[in-house]
């Protein structure tokens, strides 16, 4: 542009997801596994053995508050490793289980 020089970066994010320069997403991923953390402490209280929320119920909230998260810019991780996708699928499973009360 103008003949100005641009910079090179290591790290770029564009649209909510940080490419590195080998693109192993390590950080959003890092990043993706952090908000649903948050989101599921804060559901806890709901979805609880005391709680008194259906099945249902709690299974909607899954769909609206921890796979909307997840599933943001999944497509991009397809190319990351198997251990950094296991990670997610961890925080999945550990959530369903509270909410089915398999533990």
């Amino acid at each position: 542009m103008l003949n100005a020089r641009i910079p090179w970066q290591r790290l770029y994010k564009y649209l909510g997801v940080t490419l590195d320069k080998n693109l192993h997403f390590r950080e959003p991923i890092a990043r993706v596994r952090k908000n649903t953390l948050f989101y599921t402490a804060r559901l806890g209280a709901m979805l609880g053995r005391k709680s008194k929320l259906s099945r249902r119920n709690k299974r909607t909230l899954y769909k609206m508050c921890i796979r909307t998260v997840m599933t943001y810019a999944c497509p991009v991780f397809a190319h990351a490793t198997p251990k950094a996708l296991h990670r997610l699928q961890v925080i999945k499973n550990k959530f369903c289980r509270v909410a089915t009360d398999a533990h």
